[in-house]
């Protein structure tokens, strides 16, 4: 595509439109490894000053200077080529950049990031030419979905029907944190269980809320018996700023989600008071505050899926040590508690997968059960979409439940 004569021209637009973006073929001197052309058609009322690409996990960090289209002069067409495994999954977006928003040239990483952050709301776009249907990251920004030929794909997220539970919103007005948030409630299908359903409490429940057909997949697996009949309690994390302050090891946030939240949702959707048949999942900064909420709060909380646990905090430097909470588990946080553990973290996440691996080596030596599991994936929403599935099956297929027929 690239070398025709006809760049840029309509008829080779319409071949692009056709094959689909990236651009894609098996590169010749690698095994397992694809050449990428991402491609962005500048419209002719827009005049920019650069286009930039974020590939999750693998272009740089912002803050060291994104990755940038190259525009080929006298067309409307900017592209970008890389090479990437066979099994890539993730996610990436296009932003466009008029002259008068200049990336910094001084103040470093600092002002970079805030120079990025800024544009993210206004001009970060999904791809128009990629076949998958976009998706929205943790805020809402758009995303397109790069799953390469051996990508793994769950198949409860395309091979569900519509969901059958029943589903309840709620709104919590929290005197101990001040404001109000969105929580969401939601009961799978079939509804006569005997006893109190199996709880799950799932953080960023802004994000898992509004994914396609998650109830609809939740359903399919309890169907099949590979998930118990559950209550699953999606509770939102407001904004970035408010999530990054009660997310990380925070007990006030944990009292809260306990004294208030938990007794008004089991008002409106009973569920189990037992830690065992109890999952907390989070991803990033949620992963480590589901494993902070287990071990302070053993008697409520016993299962933990953490993918991606942000296990570095509070110090982002430190990259080795599992960080304050491994420290805490040392020094005996949790210890003797029946605690179940599963760790996720992606082979692509560079500087996490230490703090996970550390974690993980604190866990184990304190006694606990804990299973790390480094998958093919980064940091990244669409990756997390697949662990959240296997890891609530992992942990909860030995829960003590009666399947209905």
């Amino acid at each position: 595509m690239m070398d025709r004569g006809d760049l840029g021209s309509a008829a080779w637009w319409s071949a692009a439109a056709a094959h689909g973006t990236p651009l894609l073929r098996a590169a010749n001197d690698a095994d397992g490894m694809h050449d990428l052309t991402f491609l962005w058609r500048q419209p002719p009322a827009v005049q920019a000053s650069a286009v930039y690409i974020d590939v999750y996990s693998h272009t740089p960090h912002p803050s060291t200077g994104p990755a940038a289209l190259r525009h080929h002069a006298g067309t409307d067409v900017w592209s970008w080529s890389t090479r990437l495994p066979s099994d890539w999954r993730g996610s990436y977006f296009l932003m466009p950049v008029a002259a008068d928003r200049p990336a910094p040239e001084q103040g470093g990483g600092a002002a970079l990031r805030r120079w990025w952050v800024g544009l993210l709301e206004t001009n970060a776009q999904a791809d128009p030419l990629n076949r998958w249907p976009a998706h929205g990251g943790s805020w809402g920004q758009p995303l397109s979905a790069l799953l390469l030929p051996e990508a793994p794909v769950h198949p409860a997220w395309t091979g569900a029907g519509q969901p059958q539970g029943r589903l309840q919103c709620y709104r919590w007005h929290s005197a101990a944190l001040g404001g109000a948030r969105d929580t969401w409630i939601y009961r799978t299908a079939p509804h006569a269980a005997a006893g109190d359903p199996a709880l799950a409490v799932l953080l960023d429940g802004h994000y898992w809320a509004h994914q396609e057909n998650l109830f609809g997949a939740l359903d399919s697996l309890t169907a099949q018996g590979k998930l118990p009949p559950a209550v699953y309690l999606l509770v939102d994390a407001v904004s970035p700023e408010r999530r990054a302050q009660e997310l990380p090891c925070n007990a006030a946030f944990w009292n809260a989600l306990q004294q208030e939240l938990l007794p008004a949702a089991h008002g409106l959707e009973p569920f189990t008071a037992q830690a065992g048949r109890t999952v907390v999942a989070g991803q990033s900064f949620g992963g480590l505050a589901a494993a902070y909420a287990a071990l302070h709060w053993p008697g409520r909380f016993g299962n933990v899926l953490s993918q991606s646990g942000s296990y570095w905090w509070p110090d982002a430097s430190d990259t080795a040590s599992g960080g304050w909470l491994a420290g805490e588990v040392g020094r005996g946080l949790g210890a003797g508690m029946p605690l179940r553990f599963l760790l996720e973290i992606g082979c692509y996440e560079d500087s996490m997968l230490d703090p996970n691996r550390s974690f993980h080596r604190a866990l184990c030596a304190a006694g606990h059960r804990a299973e790390l599991r480094e998958v093919r994936g980064g940091h990244d929403w669409l990756c997390w979409r697949d662990g959240l599935l296997e890891g609530l099956c992992e942990l909860m297929k030995d829960f003590d439940w009666i399947q209905q027929p």
